[in-house]
C-alpha cells in the first residue's frame, strides 16, 4: 500500500501491576515516528471491549489500552506508529513505564481462595458469578443403594497454535469516509461491529476483509485491541497502517482455553445404569470478560454425552485470573464436559468390575428414542434435543475398528498396551439467522455471497458444491465470496462447527430460489412444464426438443444479474462419534505410541468426504495435543512462562503421521430443521480424544502394576514418570 505505516504495541511484562507513569517522549522524538500514544491520548476510542455477560454473571470489560492497571502479561499499554517497521520496533523499546507490582492470581484455585488479590476493585471479588444447570431428581439419584464414584479433573491452559500469527491492516478513504480493514480473523462481522461501536461509526462505514487466513481454531474468533488500534490510527492519520504480531506476542495476547478444575460424582445402579451426576466446575475466564464468559453451557451440556442421564446438578463458578482472557479453541469447551463424564464412566466400570465398553453400551441412547430430549436447557431456557444418531452402532463399529476382543486378549497375555473407548455428541450451530445471496450472470457465471470467514476449512469448495448441486450448475462456474463483511448484511462467528449446517443450508436455499426464478421465467418464455426444462449456464431448453431454447441473457432480459436471497434459521444439530484407541506405553521414556485408533462418526450428509476426513484427522491431532503435551503454563501469580513454540509443545513433527486413524461413517436419519442434512464435524475428532488417551494410559499403567488416576491434562512425560515411580515431580 502506498504510504503504509507500521504499528507496534508496548505491553506489560507483569501479570498484575499499577501504572505509575507512561513516558512517551523519547519515542516521540525518534526520526520516523508519527504517533506514540497511551490510553489518555486516544480520545477517538469510546469505551472498552466486552462481550455481553450471560444472566447471573458480571462482565469486566477489556480496555483497548490499559489506563491505571495491567492485569495480564502482554496487556497493551501504549501504541507507536512509524514510517518503518524497524523504526517502530526501536521506538516501542524507548517507551518508559513505571510499574507498581501487585500480587497476582494465575489460576482458578489461587483466584478463589480466601484473601486472594482482587483483579477488579469494582467487583470486590474474582468470582464473576455462578451458572447453575439442573434437571431430574438429583437427591433421589444419590440416595439409597446407589454406587457413587468421584473424581477431580484439571485441564491445562491451551493456545490456538495456528500457523499464522494475528495481523491487521487498515486504510481510510478520505473522499468517501470508508474505513477498510484487513485482518486475520474468524469473524469479519464481529470486527466490523466492534470497530464501528468504539470509533463512533456506522456499520456501513467499515468494511472488514479476511484474506486467506493461516488457521484460527477458535482463538481468532475474538475481537482484539490491535484491530481497534490499527483502525483508529488509519483514521486519525489518513494513511494505511499495519500491525503483525511476533509469535511470542501472539501467544501472550491471543485468547486461550481450559485452565478449568471440576469436582464430579456419578451415581449408578448396581448394573451400571446411570442415576445422576453432580459437578462443581471452576471456569477460568482470564483477566477480562470475553467469550469465556459464555462458555459454561458448552461445557455443561456435554456432560450428558451419548447417555441416558436421568438427573444433573451442575454448578459453575466463573472466575477472573491474571491471565490472558479465555475463549473458544477447537472443542470450544465440549471436550471439558466430555472429559469429565467419560473419565467417570471408566471409574464406574472399574468400581463395578464391568468392561468399559459394556458400561457405556448399557447407558447409550437408542436409535428409536430419537429425537431425544436430554433434559438440559442451554442458557436455562433452550432444550437440548439430539436430532438423530445410532449410538450403539457407532460403538460397535469403533470397537470392531480396533479389533477390541483381540486387543483385550493381547493385554491379558502380557502385552503392555492400554485401551480407551469414549463416546461424544457434538453440538453444532449458533442458531442465528444466516443469510446467503446468489447472483447468476448472463454469461453463466454464478457468484454466491455467504457470511462465513474461512480459515482453511475448505468453505469455498464445499459451498460451491452445494450451490452447483442445488442450482444444477457446473461447480467450476460457481464463485464463493466469503470473508468479507460486505458480502451479506450480517453473520455469526465461524465457530461452533456451524458452517456446513447454517451457511450450507442458507446457500442451498438461496440457490434453490435462484433456480425457481430461472424456471419461472423459462416456463413463461418456452410455454413448457417445469419438469421438461433443462437448465445450464448456456440457458434453458425443453427436454427432447433441442430447438426450443432460451439463453440466460434472454431470460435476464437486460438485467445485469438474476439475484436470489434466502435466510436459514437453524435450531442446531448434533454430530455423534465413538473413539477407540489402543496404545503402547514405554516406561523408560515415559512416552506412548498409538497402535490403533478408530473414529466411528455420524456427521449427517457429507458435502465433501475428503474434507470430512481431513477435519476428523486434524481434530484428532488437536485432541492428542491436549491430552499429551499442550499446556500454557502460568505461575501462581500469573507470570506466563510458555510464550513461544520453544516452550509450548505442539503435536508437530512425527505426531500427525503417527496418528492415522481409521475413519468410519455410520449414518443415521437426520431429524429436525435441517433440509440439507448437514451437521458439523470440525470438532468431532477433538472432543473425545483427551478422554480416550487418558483412559488408555491409565489402562496401560495397570499392566505395569501401577494404579493411577489420570485426571490431569496434559499427560506429559514428567507426569507419566511420576506415575510410574521413576521420576520426580508431580502426580497426575
Amino acid at each position: 500500500m502506498p504510504g503504509l505505516l507500521h504499528m507496534a504495541v508496548v505491553r506489560s511484562p507483569y501479570p498484575h501491576a499499577g501504572l505509575v507513569r507512561v513516558d512517551l517522549e523519547a519515542a516521540r522524538q525518534m526520526p520516523g515516528v508519527i504517533v506514540a500514544a497511551a490510553a489518555a491520548d486516544l480520545s477517538e476510542i469510546r469505551g472498552a471491549m466486552g462481550d455481553p455477560a450471560p444472566p447471573g454473571l458480571t462482565a469486566a470489560p477489556r480496555p483497548v489500552l490499559a489506563g491505571d492497571r495491567v492485569r495480564y502479561v502482554g496487556e497493551p499499554i501504549a501504541v507507536v506508529v512509524a514510517e518503518d517497521r524497524g523504526v517502530v520496533m526501536d521506538a516501542a523499546e524507548q517507551v518508559e513505564i513505571e510499574y507498581s507490582p501487585l500480587h497476582g492470581v494465575g489460576n482458578v484455585l489461587e483466584a478463589s481462595r480466601v484473601g486472594a488479590p482482587v483483579l477488579h476493585d469494582a467487583l470486590g471479588t474474582n468470582i464473576a458469578g455462578t451458572v447453575e444447570r439442573d434437571f431430574g431428581e438429583i437427591s433421589s439419584a444419590f440416595s439409597g443403594d446407589a454406587t457413587v464414584v468421584q473424581l477431580t479433573v484439571r485441564l491445562g491452559r491451551v493456545i490456538g497454535g495456528y500457523m499464522e500469527p494475528r495481523g491487521t491492516a487498515a486504510s481510510m478513504d478520505a473522499a468517501t469516509g470508508q474505513l477498510t480493514v484487513w485482518t486475520s480473523t474468524q469473524w469479519v462481522y464481529g470486527v466490523r461491529d466492534r470497530i464501528a461501536a468504539l470509533l463512533g461509526l456506522e456499520r456501513n462505514q467499515v468494511r472488514v476483509l479476511a484474506p486467506d487466513v493461516g488457521g484460527g481454531f477458535g482463538a481468532k474468533g475474538q475481537i482484539y485491541p490491535e484491530e481497534i488500534l490499527v483502525a483508529a490510527m488509519a483514521r486519525r492519520l489518513g494513511r494505511p497502517v499495519r500491525w503483525v504480531a511476533s509469535r511470542t506476542e501472539d501467544t501472550q495476547t491471543t485468547g486461550q482455553s481450559h485452565g478449568d478444575v471440576a469436582e464430579a460424582e456419578l451415581a449408578a445402579n448396581a448394573d451400571g445404569t446411570l442415576r445422576g451426576l453432580r459437578v462443581r466446575l471452576q471456569h477460568d475466564v482470564g483477566a477480562y470478560g470475553g467469550p469465556g464468559l459464555g462458555q459454561t453451557d458448552n461445557i455443561l451440556s456435554h456432560l450428558v454425552s451419548a447417555y441416558r442421564l436421568p438427573a444433573l446438578e451442575a454448578r459453575t463458578s466463573v472466575i477472573y485470573t491474571n491471565t490472558v482472557p479465555t475463549g473458544f479453541i477447537r472443542g470450544g469447551g465440549r471436550e471439558v464436559g466430555n472429559f469429565v463424564i467419560e473419565r467417570l464412566m471408566d471409574r464406574l466400570a472399574r468400581q463395578l468390575d464391568l468392561d468399559v465398553a459394556e458400561v457405556r453400551r448399557r447407558n447409550l441412547i437408542q436409535l428409536q428414542d430419537m429425537p431425544y430430549t436430554t433434559g438440559y436447557l442451554r442458557m436455562g431456557t433452550r432444550p437440548v434435543v439430539y436430532d438423530g444418531g445410532d449410538y450403539p452402532a457407532l460403538l460397535d463399529t469403533a470397537l470392531a475398528g480396533i479389533d477390541y476382543p483381540a486387543a483385550r486378549t493381547r493385554q491379558a497375555s502380557g502385552a503392555h498396551i492400554g485401551i480407551g473407548v469414549t463416546c461424544c455428541v457434538e453440538s453444532a450451530g449458533i442458531q442465528q439467522p444466516e443469510p446467503a445471496i446468489i447472483r447468476v450472470h448472463p454469461n453463466g457465471d454464478v457468484d454466491a455471497y455467504v457470511g462465513s470467514t474461512p480459515g482453511g476449512q475448505g468453505h469455498r469448495t464445499v459451498f460451491a458444491q452445494v450451490v452447483a448441486d442445488r442450482l444444477g450448475w457446473p461447480v467450476e462456474r460457481v464463485t464463493i465470496i466469503a470473508g468479507d463483511s460486505s458480502a451479506v448484511e450480517n453473520s455469526a462467528n465461524t465457530a461452533g462447527s456451524r458452517s456446513a449446517l447454517e451457511v450450507g443450508n442458507a446457500v442451498a436455499a438461496a440457490a434453490l430460489r435462484a433456480r425457481e426464478q430461472l424456471v419461472e421465467r423459462a416456463q413463461a418464455a418456452l410455454e413448457a412444464a417445469p419438469v421438461d426444462l433443462v437448465i445450464s449456464p448456456s440457458g434453458v431448453e425443453v427436454r427432447g426438443a433441442p430447438g426450443r431454447h432460451v439463453t440466460l441473457a434472454e431470460l435476464l432480459d437486460g438485467e445485469d444479474v438474476l439475484e436470489a436471497e434466502d435466510t436459514f434459521q437453524s435450531s442446531g444439530a448434533y454430530t455423534s462419534a465413538v473413539h477407540a484407541l489402543v496404545l503402547e506405553l514405554n516406561p523408560d521414556l515415559a512416552t506412548v505410541e498409538v497402535v490403533a485408533y478408530t473414529i466411528a462418526h455420524d456427521c449427517g450428509q457429507p458435502i465433501n468426504p475428503l474434507l470430512v476426513d481431513g477435519q476428523l484427522q486434524g481434530g484428532l491431532v488437536h485432541g492428542a495435543g491436549y491430552a499429551l503435551m499442550e499446556e500454557a503454563v502460568y505461575l501462581e501469580d500469573g507470570t506466563f512462562v510458555t510464550a513461544n513454540f520453544a516452550d509450548y509443545a505442539l503435536p508437530g513433527r512425527g505426531v500427525p503421521m503417527a496418528l492415522q486413524p481409521k475413519l468410519i461413517e455410520v449414518r443415521a436419519p437426520v431429524l429436525g430443521n435441517n433440509p440439507g442434512g448437514f451437521k458439523g464435524v470440525g470438532e468431532t475428532g477433538t472432543i473425545a480424544a483427551p478422554a480416550a488417551f487418558a483412559a488408555a494410559i491409565e489402562d496401560a499403567l495397570r499392566t505395569y502394576g501401577v494404579e493411577a488416576d489420570v485426571t490431569t491434562l496434559p499427560v506429559t512425560p514428567n507426569r507419566l514418570f511420576a506415575m510410574l515411580g521413576n521420576g520426580a515431580a508431580e502426580s497426575a
